[in-house]
This record gives C-alpha cells, structure tokens and sequence, in this order.
C-alpha cells in the first residue's frame, strides 16, 4: 500500500511503487491522504508527462488508470492496481487499513514523516513508525526507480531475525546482515561471525545470496554509511524495537530526512538516497 499525500510527486511515486511490486509479485493499494473533503478529477499533462495540481483537482482512480496503459506488456507479472482516499495518516486508520486489505508492505515518501500538519516533533515520528503493525518503507525523494538488487540488514548477527530474512528474500536481492554489535555486549570476531551467518542463517534461512559485514567501528553511523556507499545499497532495512536500533541509527530522524542528498545522515557524513525498511515486532 502506497500513501500518497503530496500530490506534486504522486506520479513519481506511485511509479516507484509499481516497480516494487513488480518485483515481489505483489499487488499495490493506493491510497491517497485527503486533506479536504473536495475532491475532483485531475488534469492529466501529457505533453509533459505531469500529473500534479492541488489536493482539490486530484483523482486517485485517475492516476491508477494511468498506471495501468503504462504497463510493459513484457513484463511476466504485472499488479492489480487499486486507490481508496483517506482523511488522516495515523497509526490507528493505518493499522485499521493493514488488516482490512491484507497489506504485506506500506510504502510513503521521507516528507510525510517531516510534515508539519502531522508530525510536530522527532519523538512523535518515532510514535509512528512504532504503532504501525506491518513494515513499512521510507522512500527519499531523490531515490532513482530501480529494482533492489543490494539490500543492508543492521542488526546483531547473534540476534538476527529470520523472519526479518525470511521477508527480504521475496525481493530476491543479495541480503548483507550488517552486524552492529548490541549495547553491553563484545564485538564478534569475524570467523564467528561467519560460522553464526552460514549455520544459523543462511542454512536456516534457505536462501544462498547471504553475505555478512562486520562493523567493529564504534562510530557505528559513520561505518554503516561506508557500507551502504560501497556496495551501493538499494535498502536500508532494520528492527526498531529491538537494541534501540532504530535510535542509536537515527536519533534526529525528521531533520535529516529533510537533507535534499541523502534520505539518512550518519553523523556528518550522510548515506546517500537509500530506502528505509522499519520492521515492527
């Protein structure tokens, strides 16, 4: 399900989305975030190939047409594509939302999590993202379409989920548990730490496109950036209820989102455009 509030990107982002889908073989939801109760069709620019007026112009079921003539007919799997609008974007229409259209996966751009309407501060992000009952991906907005061919899972490789692996293996991209040692615990060596990835892991996980980095650095957002750039990560996923990940990672998330070149800042050297993936448990 894709949530769609700012509707001078909502072509590029449902585009976005699309891709995604196409790439788990999964259906997308589209759902627009009403501001108002007006509502009429959207003026379609073809000859510039936008599609964006205000809130009050714009037609969600016109955008998923759209999406459909613009389908590859090459392509083997191509969603069904849905819309409804709602009101609000809070935890509880969300969570609602989750379980009446069976959503697998919620996508929304970097901004709604800055938005001054709804977020008014850092903590009550994090509110957010942690009531949401389903992962949810953070997509910047300088993020290129492409498929997820590199996907980074920051954790501690002695407390990896699988079910967290179990779930990226659907995009079918190579898997690089970023090991990040947990607070009050020693850093692993690595020939542990690969004993730990190829017997507790990848044997487990089924799944032979698994490969570990070690960070042993304690600047731990400095070491992660130089991961994510160096072997050019599409996403960024992690567990953030579990060893204070999510906060040790981003502990002024709205703020750096808000970086025009880099969706995520490590402390002064910022990773660049990589897509989110918060997973709750």
């Amino acid at each position: 399900m894709l949530f769609i509030e700012n509707v001078a990107d909502a072509e590029c982002l449902a585009k976005k989305a699309l891709m995604i889908a196409r790439q788990c073989k999964a259906n997308l939801q589209l759902c627009h975030v009403v501001k108002n109760s007006v509502s009429a069709k959207l003026v379609i620019h073809h000859e510039d190939d936008e599609l964006f007026e205000d809130d009050n112009c714009f037609d969600i079921e016109e955008l998923a047409r759209q999406l459909k003539i613009a389908e590859s007919q090459e392509e083997t799997f191509n969603p069904l594509i849905g819309c409804l609008e709602i009101s609000t974007f809070n935890p509880r229409i969300i969570n609602e939302m989750v379980t009446l259209h069976n959503v697998w996966l919620m996508i929304i751009d970097e901004r709604q999590l800055t938005s001054p309407e709804d977020i008014v501060s850092e903590n009550e992000t994090l509110k957010v993202i942690s009531c949401i009952n389903c992962p949810l991906l953070i997509i910047p907005h300088a993020f290129e379409l492409s498929y997820f061919n590199k996907i980074a899972y920051a954790t501690d490789l002695r407390y990896c989920d699988l079910g967290v692996v179990r779930f990226l293996k659907v995009f079918g991209a190579q898997i690089f548990i970023t090991h990040i040692t947990a607070p009050g615990l020693p850093c692993l060596e690595e020939r542990y730490a690969q004993e730990i990835l190829s017997e507790e892991i990848s044997t487990k996980a089924n799944y032979s496109k698994i490969f570990l980095r070690n960070i042993k650095s304690e600047n731990i957002k400095n070491a992660l950036a130089l991961v994510v750039e160096s072997i050019e990560v599409k996403m960024l996923a992690i567990v953030n209820k579990k060893h204070k990940t999510f906060e040790r990672l981003f502990d002024h998330f709205p703020q750096k989102t808000l970086s025009s070149s880099s969706s995520t800042s490590a402390a002064n050297k910022g990773i660049k455009p990589t897509t989110l993936l918060t997973r709750i448990f």
